[in-house]
């Protein structure tokens, strides 16, 4: 499989191949590190999610493996990739760049939450970012990714779960080596209730073991 292939079986082998060859310009670790992530991070459950050419906000993007997967399966007309870090930014805008396709993808450094594109998206990406946000702003956080969800559009919440405890541990062992950060747990229940009160039905539930990691997936339609 190649890094402009425009459709493919989300198999987590081939996708951890489709991503060691997207990524080559990286250096080997990271590299390494960005096609390990099918292993642990179920981007098929959250591709399924998003219609055909879907309008894309990609809350935390960090390199945009997530993008670059939706871009090479055809899922994306238009997207937008948000993040703090001005050198994943880079990554990522290259990446979408390699895969091939013609959609129009911007990537857009965000200094706060409140910054993201003031536009309507049929779906809005959160994953892996929340447990990043300091508790006390992490509902400000939500509160303005679930703004940019336009009618019946769909949110779209992946974090890491709560329990059992070696699971949480060796999720905040794994933060602790790779970002320098002792996270906390984010409380799913409150995410939830946060997002339901807004206005969204919850249509898919999930908790997923990969590798020693868990994590929780909570898809939300705009009602």
């Amino acid at each position: 499989m190649s890094a402009s292939t425009g459709s493919f079986s989300f198999d987590r082998k081939d996708l951890s191949r489709f991503l060691f060859d997207l990524y080559d310009y990286e250096p080997r670790l990271l590299r390494k590190l960005i096609s390990a992530r099918p292993y642990v991070c179920p981007f098929e459950e959250m591709e399924r999610h998003v219609p055909a050419n879907a309008k894309v906000l990609d809350v935390g993007c960090g390199n945009g493996a997530l993008l670059a997967i939706l871009l090479a399966s055809g899922r994306i007309s238009e997207a937008t990739g948000c993040d703090v870090h001005e050198g994943a930014l880079a990554s990522a805008c290259k990446a979408a760049g390699r895969t091939g396709q013609s959609a129009d993808v911007s990537f857009l450094r965000i200094g706060s939450f409140a910054e993201l594109p003031d536009d309507c998206f049929d779906v809005v990406t959160m994953v892996d970012v929340l447990h990043h946000v300091a508790e006390p702003e992490r509902m400000t956080a939500v509160e303005e990714a679930i703004k940019r969800v336009g009618p019946a559009g769909v949110f779209l919440f992946k974090d890491m779960v709560e329990a059992p405890f070696w699971r949480r541990l060796a999720h905040n062992i794994d933060d602790l080596i790779f970002s320098g950060e002792w996270v906390k747990q984010v409380k799913t229940a409150e995410v939830e209730k946060q997002v339901r009160a807004a206005g969204f039905e919850l249509v898919e539930s999930l908790e997923i073991p990969r590798v020693f990691y868990g994590n929780t997936l909570r898809v939300f339609r705009k009602i």
